[in-house]
């Protein structure tokens, strides 16, 4: 046993034992000083590895600490963040450098996220672990942000990893029967590079009498004790985690130890149904085998408890829990019933307000059909359920090939693992949403995922015999894939360049054009260039800077469209797939905000689904119109996934507190309800087996099993969501809908079009404070009679769309088209002013200042280098900024200049309020007080009640207090800076009648 000690260190993040306490407490240990540390671990009979200063560990000996731990060398940290803090010696003495990531990184660790000390918090031992330790005090508690897995599963983004190392905290800090801080926690690594060490930290900032405490000593030992074992693999699983009554039951037994055993092994089995526990039977197994255990056929229905003690002669060396279920088929089909409407979520037939988690498991993560544990799911699926969320969902993420032959077929273990998920989900009257693919089904073979026809057939096979299944089990919907993408290159929209893409697009193109003719028309090139077979776009046709090497962007439209409409081929083909077995179950496409840009869209494959979705990942300054975008006519949106990408300074630090973190989850979470029926989290519990470090901060539950403050944030969402599912039903309709140009969307200008329309929705809701609906131009025939459309900076649009919004201006509408949508979708000049009786020329927007500069109502519109590089405006004659047009029953009214794409949304606000006043839009509610633009208030008049949807993105507290239009209601609060809130006014008892995040409501 080695300690390193050093006199005049400073304390890093925890008091620190002298030199005395360690010679007193392993009478055995060498005590020594950094410059002979390299010599000491080099040496075979070192053992253990003792840091004893909390965050500060010996700079000059880092190479030397590094090679022990990769050569298997266990490892005891004493208090603070380890490896945190780099000692370093100079004339003057001992000195700490700055918290810094870049020592930690190497050994897989993150980042440390603060968490509270022991005052007021109950102490629990983790009942798992044979090694007593007693209560002690700690000022706050560090938890890691941890990978545990060195290599990929599959090279493969978005895959998962191998289970290299497995984490346990030793002890948690309990309030309310939540683990809310884990201060010493055990590392195991089995194949991480690392590979036999256990490393145990104390994470925690011991207080300064805990070294003179009675129980100092007896800890620290067992500590040690326990670190000097070295790193356990032990399980014993079920071999499948469901059984026909009658089958008997296969154990599997895994035993990897660093160390050979003194005496000899054994491991005692206990098995009973949960619900009867004295009906208990037993098994000794003697180790090692070869050969799986086998218990009795149970003789009752239900969940069956396995606990198997490791024993070592007769010490307790590790206990693992696992579980199965014996079917029962009519406790899996039975049970509450999901369903969609139009526009929200129905649970038995009753509005649901949807504050829901993804899980896999806590114990193997997206591996969990590899390694099912029953036991793990019904324990996390109940502290969901006491959590209050109410919908789950889950899936593959990975490895397919372990689930179905390649044909596609399932195998029967697959469906027994989905089936036992299902009955522990039922058990907890959890809805579930259950994923077949990610990103791409290639998995499955072919040469193009969605345009082999062998490809698709195989998927098919695969959704098929899964829907067959399971096809009336009443609380379940299939996403169909998570975040798709419509070639080989991931999160684009690019060709995947295959024999059968080539003929799918060929055929596509003669389809929509008569003749190459007409192809070189509309892609601005010589007749007798274009001839079939047409290629595919190449890279740099999708760029700005093709047009300056000869290679125009024109046919990008095309590429775009016709990978829309094949996917919502592909979508409809499985949606007949599961149909065809008779499940009438909700069916979806999980996409995420690439949807809402140039990836594949539900504007296109939503006739295919029966609810849209959007995850709410990166677009945190653009929440609503996220929301909003991924509304389609007729259809229920959910925000399905939604969580904080990590985000780090320049020297790698988490830039947020987990608390920051909160505050955008929750005003994440609070937008869902805008137009939509809620959200689902990304994840319950933090997935450390990945390679990459992006995904392993994000979730409510860390590794060590301690609770975030998003935890907090979702309990206190469903709370709310509780009392306001009766009212969610029959949604009025927004008097203003914006329609988004798809003719620009899909274009090398896409981003101006996205900041059209991200401007436009902020100037409307934030501004104005006036809730608008978001249209595509391939809905619009669905665009209904609202009192105002607004065409934002089109610049581009498809003739259909326009000749659809003059026939809504002729019966009686309001048009409002800001800046000039003189092109159409390949960019061509259209005359649509002249039919109109205006005149105008199209100009490029070269300046900076735009439009008359005089009084505060007319200032001149700033726009910045791209736009004046990239946009064109209209000039009237007479250099007017605005005409009005009487169209039949209706207003046409045309600005010269896109104020979407201005500096700021507020040059938009300034054109559309006079607007709005001259085409009678009404204003939902009084403002009494002054609010920021950086607040969003947001109405949703719904049947019996008004959903007010407030958030704050500014740093400053907001005194609410407003008037509601529809009920006389008065509602006042004071909104916290940076955090959201919502409240659900009955119209019949003008109460606040459900809530969230604030205190008070009706004056």
């Amino acid at each position: 046993m080695v300690i390193w000690s050093e006199t005049g260190l400073p304390a890093a993040d925890s008091a620190t034992p002298s030199p005395e306490f360690l010679r007193t407490t392993f009478p055995g240990g060498r005590l020594t000083s950094a410059d002979q540390l390299g010599a000491q671990l080099i040496d075979g009979k070192t053992q253990l590895l003792i840091l004893p200063q909390g965050s500060a560990f010996p700079e000059s000996a880092w190479e030397a600490i590094q090679a022990y731990l990769r050569h298997g060398g266990n490892l005891l940290v004493l208090g603070g963040r380890p490896f945190s803090r780099a000692a370093y010696h100079d004339a003057s003495g001992w000195h700490l450098r700055d918290y810094s990531v870049r020592f930690m990184r190497p050994l897989f660790i993150d980042q440390y996220q603060t968490t509270p000390g022991s005052e007021g918090e109950t102490f629990i031992s983790n009942p798992d672990i044979p090694t007593e330790i007693p209560p002690f005090h700690w000022e706050h508690a560090f938890s890691p942000v941890i990978r545990l897995s060195k290599n990929d599963l599959y090279p493969r983004g978005g895959s998962t990893g191998f289970l290299d190392a497995r984490l346990n905290a030793l002890a948690w800090g309990e309030s309310d029967g939540r683990r809310m801080s884990a201060p010493v926690q055990q590392i195991d690594h089995i194949s991480s590079g690392f590979d036999g060490g256990r490393w145990i930290f104390m994470l925690a900032e011991l207080g300064p009498d805990f070294y003179s405490s009675a129980n100092a000593s007896r800890i620290v030992r067992a500590l040690a004790l326990r670190a000097m074992q070295g790193a356990l693999d032990f399980y014993v699983r079920p071999s499948l985690p469901l059984y026909l009554p009658g089958e008997p039951v296969q154990l599997e037994t895994e035993l990897q130890p660093a160390r050979k055993p003194a005496e000899p092994q054994t491991v005692q089995v206990v098995c009973y149904p949960e619900d009867h526990p004295s009906e208990k039977q037993t098994l000794t197994i003697a180790l090692p085998t070869d050969s799986p255990a086998l218990l009795p056929p149970p003789t009752k229905k239900g969940l069956h408890i396995i606990e198997a003690r490791l024993m070592e002669g007769s010490t307790l060396r590790a206990t693992y829990h696992s579980a199965f279920w014996i079917r029962d088929e009519e406790f899996l089909r039975s049970g509450s019933s999901l369903g969609v409407n139009s526009d929200y979520f129905e649970w038995n037939g009753k509005p649901l307000a949807v504050v829901g988690t993804t899980y896999m498991s806590s114990e193997v993560q997206r591996l969990f059909f590899d390694h099912p544990n029953v036991y793990v799911w019904n324990h996390d699926l109940a502290q969901i359920h006491a959590a209050g969320l109410n919908m789950i969902r889950t899936g593959w993420w990975t490895g397919w090939d372990k689930l179905c032959d390649e044909t596609g077929r399932p195998y029967e273990r697959t469906m027994r693992a989905l089936e036992a998920y299902l009955m522990t989900a039922r058990k907890y009257d959890l809805p579930v949403q259950f994923n077949f693919f990610a990103f791409l089904p290639e998995v499955l073979g072919g040469a193009n995922a969605f345009l082999d026809p062998e490809a698709v057939r195989r998927q098919q096979n695969l959704v098929s015999s899964v829907a067959a299944r399971f096809h009336d089990v009443p609380y379940l919907a299939w996403d169909l894939i998570n975040e798709p993408s419509f070639s080989s290159h991931l999160w684009t929209m690019r060709p995947n360049g295959d024999r059968n893409e080539l003929a799918a697009w060929n055929e596509w193109l003669a389809k929509r054009y008569a003749n190459p003719a007409a192809l070189a028309a509309a892609w601005n090139l010589p007749e007798d260039s274009v001839q079939f077979p047409v290629s595919l776009p190449s890279e740099k046709e999708f760029s700005l800077q093709g047009m300056y090497v000869g290679v125009n962007s024109l046919r990008v439209f095309d590429y775009y469209l016709f990978a829309q409409e094949k996917f919502a081929e592909w979508v409809r083909a499985m949606r007949e797939a599961i149909r065809a077995r008779a499940a009438a179950q909700p069916i979806t496409v999980g996409q995420d905000e690439g949807g809402n840009m140039d990836r594949l869209s539900p504007a296109f494959y939503a006739p295919y689904v029966d609810f849209t979705t959007n995850h709410s990942w990166w677009q945190n300054d653009a929440l609503l119109w996220d929301s909003l975008i991924v509304k389609q006519p007729g259809k229920a949106m959910l925000i399905q996934e939604t969580g904080l990408q990590r985000e780090l300074t320049l020297e790698e630090i988490a830039r947020r507190t987990p608390e920051q973190e909160a505050m955008l989850f929750e005003r994440k979470f609070v937008v869902s309800f805008v137009e939509g029926s809620g959200a689902i989290e990304w994840l319950w519990n933090s997935n450390s087996y990945m390679t990459e470090s992006n995904e392993t901060p994000i979730g409510a539950i860390r590794p060590d099993g301690t609770e975030k403050p998003e935890a907090d944030v979702l309990r206190n969402l469903a709370k709310f969501a509780a009392a306001a599912s009766p009212y969610l039903q029959k949604p009025k309709q927004p008097q203003i809908a914006v329609v988004t140009s798809q003719a620009a969307q899909y274009s090398v200008l896409n981003d101006l079009q996205l900041t059209a329309q991200q401007n436009a929705v902020r100037a409307l809701s934030y501004n104005l404070h006036q809730p608008c609906f978001v249209i595509a131009e391939n809905q619009i025939a669905k665009l209904g009679s609202p009192k105002l459309v607004i065409l934002p900076s089109a610049l581009a649009l498809q003739e259909s769309t326009w000749q659809t919004l003059l026939a809504y201006v002729k019966a009686g509408g309001n048009l409002l088209v800001s800046g000039p949508a003189s092109r159409d979708e390949h960019w061509h000049v259209v005359d649509r002013l002249s039919p109109l009786g205006v005149s105008a020329s199209l100009e490029p927007l070269t300046m900076h200042a735009a439009g008359p500069d005089g009084s505060p109502s007319s200032q001149a519109i700033p726009f910045d280098q791209q736009k004046q590089l990239l946009a064109e405006y209209w000039k009237f004659p007479g250099g007017a900024a605005e005409k009005e047009v009487v169209w039949g029953k209706g207003k046409v009214i045309l600005e010269a200049y896109p104020v979407e794409l201005a500096r700021d949304a507020l040059y938009a606000a300034r054109t559309y309020e006079p607007v709005m006043s001259r085409t009678g839009v009404s204003s939902p509610f009084r403002l009494r007080s002054s609010v920021s633009s950086g607040v969003l208030i947001y109405p949703m008049e719904l049947q019996d009640a008004v959903l007010y949807v407030m958030e704050s993105e500014t740093d400053q507290d907001t005194k609410i207090s407003l008037e509601d239009t529809a009920t006389g209601a008065q509602l006042e609060f004071d909104l916290a800076a940076q955090h959201g809130a919502l409240a659900l006014v009955d119209k019949t008892s003008k109460k606040v009648v459900a809530k969230y995040g604030f205190q008070g409501g009706l004056p």
